[in-house]
């Protein structure tokens, strides 16, 4: 059996996220359908991040083992061919015996697009949060270098963690055309919705709701901003 890296994009719109779930459809079930109908054994896949229901990704990592020898095309071909089209496999190569994709990983980035106008362009509805109200973009990057840095984020989550303490290392915040929004979160681990948290936060601090002033004096979840909606959000990619 040899350890396989692939690095993936998906559509999250139609999944109940990435692991598998009784819910619903998953990534992670859809891919081990369509290697187990290749590979023709059991595969278990093992993924870096388990994106949010609604959750898109550019460059998620998973990796899965396979017997026999395999042209690595070739069988990329084959999973493109069975995966559903809002599946796509990007890349594959070969992995060491005890590479895993989560263990692994010193870092991550996800990406959030915004859109702020009055009417947002259709193709943008599933990949962008339509937030009406006007923001204050240099208030929101001022904000965000507030929040960088190593830091106790529980307030940014609703899940209660043992050691919540993370490094947020870079949050930059892009106009792009058509009055859309691009808030890029670099870190090394992020709990559970932080990096929506953020964004919700960041988009308070930017219509007037949260001051800047206040942002290191966070200390509850309440005292934060509203957590952004999923489909907004998109895993870039993964740092190893």
């Amino acid at each position: 059996m040899k350890n396989i890296i692939c690095t993936l994009a998906y559509c999250g719109t139609h999944y109940f996220g990435f692991q598998k779930t009784k819910m619903g459809p998953s990534i992670q079930q859809e891919l081990e359908n369509a290697l187990e109908t290749i590979l023709r054994h059991p595969v278990k896949i093992q993924g870096a991040s388990r994106t949010d229901r609604g959750v898109h990704a550019e460059g998620q990592v998973i990796n899965f083992f396979a017997a026999g020898t395999w042209d690595l095309r070739q069988l990329q071909d084959k999973m493109g061919a069975l995966l559903p089209k809002d599946i796509s496999p990007l890349e594959l190569k070969w992995g060491a015996d005890d590479f895993h994709p989560t263990l692994d990983t010193i870092g991550k980035e996800y990406h959030y697009h915004i859109c702020n106008q009055s009417v947002q362009l259709p193709f943008y509805r599933e990949f962008s949060w339509h937030f009406h109200s006007q923001l204050d973009l240099e208030r929101m990057r001022q904000g965000a270098k507030t929040l960088e840095g190593k830091r106790d984020f529980s307030p940014f989550t609703s899940l209660k963690y043992a050691d919540p303490v993370r490094q947020v290392n870079q949050i930059e915040i892009d106009q792009l055309p058509s009055n859309r929004l691009r808030i890029r979160v670099n870190g090394d681990n992020f709990l559970y919705k932080m990096v929506r948290t953020i964004v919700g936060t960041l988009v308070y601090v930017g219509c007037g709701k949260i001051q800047i002033t206040d942002l290191s004096q966070i200390g509850e979840r309440a005292e934060a901003g509203m957590t952004a909606p999923a489909h907004g959000l998109s895993l870039k990619k993964v740092f190893y």
